[in-house]
């Protein structure tokens, strides 16, 4: 059997007024939150390409190069260091 003491009580408590507290400002602000999903300009913000461009993707690779240059001056210094 459950054990139920102080501190379930409490917890149990402070969630049902933080979720009816949501409850309440969402639908205060439902037509609010609706509008701001369907707000068409939020959908250009996004991708709609799953590809990146070729420009997105040299960037990357250099990124990637430099990354791989730092790496391996690194590991030449460790290396220099331990002799």
């Amino acid at each position: 059997m459950i054990n139920f003491d102080k501190d379930f009580f409490v917890g149990f408590v402070g969630g049902t007024i933080v979720g009816a507290t949501g409850y309440k400002l969402y639908e205060d602000n439902a037509s609010d939150l609706k509008r701001f999903v369907k707000n068409p300009s939020l959908k250009h913000s996004a991708k709609t390409s799953a590809e990146p461009t070729l420009e997105e993707l040299i960037t990357q690779k250099e990124n990637l190069e430099d990354m791989i240059a730092e790496k391996e001056l690194a590991e030449k210094e460790k290396k220099v260091a331990v002799k």
